[in-house]
């Protein structure tokens, strides 16, 4: 091999070495450090399986759709029960007072059915406090779901904010853009948020890209004709259609995340918020 061939294929090697180094530790660094996703994501089961559990839910049994078989036939097949909840009751229910005496910041849970959707949603005082820490207050590249400082901690405003992050494997709030399809509204119309005082069925009415500092995120207002203006405008931006009615007084959650059309853009879904049991 040719002196000017052997040096090519040294500085090649350091190069292959060197870009395979770097990528070995951006992936431990991002999945398997401590904080990392695997780390985040077992974290966030752990504290799901501990303080959740389904809610009381109706069964009924679905009749087959073939006629009775004839002698010599085959039978249908039997189909599973289909479990139909109960749109009062919320499908969750949530040990509150053994998850506060872990965190007593903890002010309420979303949930959002056949969605990855399932987390703790605290309040403190400073909106950088969670963003990158769980639960028990150590790292965690997920963060954990977090309330507008500025918000009440009972979700008393006409307009609630709930912020989470927008993760690269698609849990947190990472599903929120697809809110921007309508068959993904259609198919995931509703969010549950459950309170220790209060539990609320969410029906969501718009989803759109905003800037995070428009009046998207605005919390009250001083008159009912603002509140209807502000409505008017969060309902016209919307990338689905809906026919969840909301006036002004109604209670709104907006649930914010990151998304990367432009700087400092935002994807933002808003939901009524019905009291139910």
């Amino acid at each position: 091999m040719k002196k000017p061939v052997r040096i090519l294929f040294t500085v090649l090697c350091i190069v292959f070495i060197g870009v395979f180094g770097y990528s070995a530790y951006k992936i431990y660094d991002t999945v398997l450090a401590p904080g990392g996703y695997y780390q985040s994501n077992k974290n966030a089961k752990e504290v799901q399986n501990t303080y959740v559990k389904p809610a009381a839910a109706t069964a009924v049994p679905v009749s087959p759709s073939a006629s009775p078989a004839a002698e010599g036939q085959q039978t249908p097949e039997e189909k599973p029960e289909e479990i139909l909840l109960d749109p009062e009751i919320s499908p969750i229910e949530v040990d509150f007072d053994a998850l506060k005496q872990r965190n007593g910041d903890v002010v309420g849970w979303l949930y959002c059915p056949d969605t990855v959707i399932n987390y703790a949603v605290v309040q403190t005082d400073d909106n950088m406090f969670y963003l990158h820490k769980d639960i028990d207050g150590n790292y965690s590249s997920y963060g954990t779901l977090f309330v507008e400082c500025l918000c009440q901690n009972d979700f008393n405003n006409t307009n609630n904010i709930i912020y989470g992050h927008h993760m690269n494997d698609g849990k947190m709030f990472a599903r929120l853009v697809n809110y921007s399809k309508q068959d993904y509204y259609t198919q995931h119309p509703v969010f549950y948020l459950n309170t220790p005082d209060m539990n609320y069925r969410v029906e969501l009415f718009s989803g759109y890209i905003t800037d995070m500092n428009s009046h998207t995120y605005d919390i009250s207002f001083a008159t009912e004709e603002g509140n209807q203006q502000w409505l008017d405008s969060i309902i016209a931006q919307s990338a689905f259609s809906s026919n969840v009615e909301v006036k002004p007084g109604d209670k709104i959650l907006t649930l914010s995340t990151c998304t990367y059309e432009y700087d400092d853009a935002r994807f933002v879904v808003h939901g009524k918020m019905v009291p139910i049991h």
